[in-house]
């Protein structure tokens, strides 16, 4: 994910449109439009306001334009809003949470070892029956059947 990416993953997060950002920053929207779009960069002071108003480090902005290796434990906006969420309660709703995340990890852990990328197969009963769709149908059953997909004239 580019700067200008996380920008806008930040600002629309945030619930700010590109004017309202814009405003808070004294700049113009298209220049908001410029940094999103990875047309141009801010300046550093520009750079410093839009680390404040949208709650943000420059770790996080500039994470993958910086050639290091990739972190296991980086997190996505919507992610770290739920470990702040996490860290706000006490120790009877951390022990909820992590009661439910262990339950729900092993649920799903166990769905994917018993379907694989859980793919099951359509019951026959459920298959499709066309005749464009049917490998040993002609050819002139398979135009019958598109010609009568194509007739529109009992809507008319």
């Amino acid at each position: 994910m580019s700067v200008g990416s996380r920008i806008k993953e930040l600002r629309e997060n945030k619930g700010l449109s590109r004017g309202e950002l814009a405003n808070l920053l004294g700049i113009t929207v298209g220049s908001i439009s410029n940094y999103e779009n990875e047309v141009s960069s801010p300046k550093e002071p520009i750079l410093f306001k839009i680390m404040d108003i949208l709650n943000c480090d420059a770790n996080y902005l500039f994470q993958d334009a910086l050639d290091m290796p990739v972190m296991k434990n980086s997190v996505s906006v919507d992610e770290y809003i739920i470990i702040e969420k996490y860290r706000l309660l006490d120790s009877h709703g951390k022990e909820m949470v992590d009661f439910t995340l262990e339950k729900e990890y092993e649920r799903s852990k166990t769905l994917a070892e018993q379907t694989p990328a859980n793919i099951v197969e359509m019951p026959s009963h459920l298959e499709v029956n066309a005749a464009n769709l049917d490998k040993n149908s002609t050819p002139e059953e398979r135009l019958a059947g598109d010609s009568i997909m194509l007739d529109d004239s009992e809507w008319e």
